[in-house]
């Protein structure tokens, strides 16, 4: 076993900084320099290259072990040859987030559920936490375990990141059993998890050129494991009986995606659509968003139920009045957008269910309100004494193009000529069932609306974008199921 000269940088002045040793198993000499060369791009504090230069093929836990006892640093990083870092400064992240003496191991991917079969990446969603831009065939792929993107404990970690502070590392050492370069990680992580927190973190993403191989090694290491822990292996005190599928997306590392929350006001009475509602959202085809629901139901029993979908769920007040609560929810979702620096905010009621691709084409108009089309029928509020019930599209344009005091304004719903043939055209307002809204509305407008008045929180909105001068655009090739032959919800 040989190793490279320990390769020192300096990514800052001063030694009483933050250092890391960057702890490596190499076999490949140009996949480490081209490592090197990113890591001190990267990093953005002190480190040490730790490489061991191991193309004679020995165990990974003892390379690791001997990697260990060469560090000078105390925070040591185990990281694969063919990552590359794609976030700035995650060093400084790193040695933040490792301060925490509650904290154990850090690492991008890994779950709080360790199955009987001890591949930790064969559960599901909510289990599943973290994400890794993978190269597949020359493409880079996103892969997005986790719902909810915050640091969140998991028992398990992936070997490919795998951070520390140096004597958590010295007191739990890879097991040398292991004599290949399989399920070092899980054995390692999953016995530092019975007395620490083991963390994934979203905050550091990273490229991985391979995505390992189950092969005859693979399953030899993986019947010593199980003969080895009593599985399942859990700390959750209530496992979760749904599960979902987690995510893979076509990216581009150098693209700029837009941060955006998707999310809606509801409450029991929506139910009956929970599940259609939810696994639309788990399927949109977009790299860069969040869902948050805002349930103001009179009980906690909605609320519970949304949480054991492992998504982000906020309590809002109860009240008499639909509106009332409906529009102090949707103040919760915008505070929200702006406190955590979302470019957007897509809208998209529970009842409303879009095509996968419905904000990559929001998107592509580049307006900064633009909603797509969905159908409601014809209501006595708006329509007064209805003979006959119509579907007809929930978006408006005026009688009068020349009236221009919004307030006084009167407004009739688009037709089939106004939505075919497909395109995007100017409208005067758009219910918020399926819209997105930009962070410079969002800081400008509320929504509101008025005690007695029968003008919903819709009107206001578009009221108060109209008066910006801001244009509201509708994308009519963008069509959504709407979940209404059911819907018993009361509007008052």
């Amino acid at each position: 076993m040989q190793t490279s000269d320990n390769k020192q940088r300096m990514g800052m002045e001063k030694s009483e900084k933050p250092m890391i040793s960057l702890i490596v198993c190499s076999k490949d000499k140009i996949l480490l320099e081209e490592l090197s060369e990113n890591v001190e791009k990267t990093i953005g504090c002190e480190f040490e290259l730790v490489a061991i230069d191991n193309r004679g093929g020995i165990g990974i836990c003892r390379v690791y072990n001997e990697g260990l006892k060469r560090a000078k640093f105390p925070y040591v990083c185990f990281v694969h040859e063919d990552v590359r870092f794609l976030t700035k400064d995650w060093g400084k992240i790193v040695v933040e987030k490792l301060n925490n003496k509650e904290i154990g191991v850090l690492g991008v991917a890994g779950t709080s559920l360790m199955p009987e079969n001890g591949m930790w990446f064969s559960v599901k969603r909510p289990f599943v936490k973290g994400q890794v831009v993978h190269v597949v065939n020359g493409k880079e792929q996103l892969e997005r375990f986790g719902i909810i993107r915050n640091d969140t404990e998991v028992v398990v970690l992936d070997g490919l990141f795998l951070c520390c502070r140096k004597e958590v590392a010295e007191n739990f050492k890879f097991d040398e059993k292991f004599e290949g370069f399989h399920f070092y990680d899980v054995d390692f992580t999953l016995r530092v998890s019975k007395e620490l927190k083991n963390i994934v973190t979203y905050d550091i993403l990273l490229k991985h050129f391979s995505g390992g191989k189950r092969d005859k090694s693979y399953e030899l290491s993986r019947k010593e494991f199980i003969q080895k822990y009593k599985l399942p292996y859990t700390k959750l005190e209530k496992i979760p009986k749904k599960s979902f599928e987690w995510q893979t997306f076509d990216f581009d590392s150098k693209k700029y995606y837009p941060k955006i929350l998707v999310g809606c006001p509801t409450c029991k009475d929506y139910d009956y659509c929970v599940e259609e509602y939810l696994l639309s959202l788990f399927s949109l085809d977009y790299p860069n968003y969040d869902i948050l629901i805002v349930d103001n139901s009179e009980d906690d029993e909605y609320y519970k139920k949304l949480k054991e979908y492992g998504i982000e769920v906020d309590k809002g007040n109860f009240y008499d009045s639909a509106i009332k609560r409906v529009v102090e929810s949707r103040n919760i979702l915008r505070e929200y957008a702006l406190n955590d620096k979302y470019d957007y905010f897509f809208s998209l009621e529970q009842d409303v269910i879009p095509p996968r691709n419905v904000i990559n084409k929001l998107l592509e108009t580049n307006k900064k309100v633009v909603s797509g089309l969905y159908f409601g029928f014809t209501n006595p509020y708006e329509f007064g004494d209805v003979k006959k019930i119509v579907l007809m599209p929930v978006a408006y344009k005026l009688f009068n193009d020349n009236e221009k005091r919004s307030k006084e304004q009167k407004f009739r719903r688009l037709n089939e000529m106004d939505i075919n043939p497909p395109r995007k055209t100017l409208i005067r307002m758009s219910g918020l069932g399926c819209i997105l809204i930009s962070k410079d509305v969002l800081e400008k407008i509320k929504f509101k609306y008025e005690e007695g008045k029968k003008n919903t929180d819709d009107r206001y909105f578009s009221d108060d974008v109209y008066d910006l001068k801001i244009p509201i655009i509708l994308d009519t090739s963008i069509r959504c199921k709407h979940l209404i032959i059911n819907k018993k919800v009361r509007w008052v």
